[in-house]
């Protein structure tokens, strides 16, 4: 049996298209569905494999960017309250300096900047700097977004995919 992730995946891939499907011939509408469900999502993984170390780097590196701007914007206001998200920010740039981090950190310490960031922007409310803050949230939100729609490309829900950049982790 081959080892190589890219290599499986192509092998079940096909499996499933010229053994499984046409055996589902008679199948109920739901099975099938489900079957080329899960056919969209080993491909989906098999081209994303060699991308995924970069692109959740990358997604971190601009949350901690982000979370620094908005403490530093929210500082004078919130005080201790940011401590949690200037803990998860360092936990994110050590984690960034590891050449053995693993994908599943990086996806973890930006979860937590992302609720650090919703709490700070609640704790805001009625103070002068929620304007800005929100504001700071969206235009970075922009390219953060726009990063997580080239990485799910390969699904197909991009009516103009063709109008999307190339980022650096991207090779489509």
């Amino acid at each position: 049996m081959n080892q190589a992730f890219d290599t499986q995946l192509q092998v079940s891939v096909r499996a499933l298209r010229e053994i499984v499907a046409p055996a589902l011939a008679g199948a109920d509408k739901h099975v099938v569905e489900q079957l080329h469900l899960v056919m969209a999502a080993l491909e989906f993984m098999g081209q994303r494999i060699p991308a995924a170390r970069r692109y959740y780097r990358d997604e971190l590196a601009s949350y901690i960017a982000l979370s620094r701007d908005a403490v530093a914007l929210v500082s004078a206001e919130a005080g201790t309250e940011c401590a949690d998200l200037v803990e998860a920010m360092g936990t994110g740039e050590s984690e960034l300096q590891r050449p053995d981090a693993e994908i599943e950190h990086y996806q973890l310490i930006t979860r937590r900047l992302r609720e650090g960031l919703a709490g700070l922007l609640a704790l805001s409310t009625g103070h002068t700097a929620e304007a800005a803050l929100q504001a700071l949230i969206l235009e970075r939100s922009e390219a953060i977004l726009l990063a997580a729609r080239v990485w799910c490309l390969p699904l197909g829900f991009e009516l103009n995919p063709e109008a999307l950049p190339r980022l650096g982790w991207s090779a489509d």
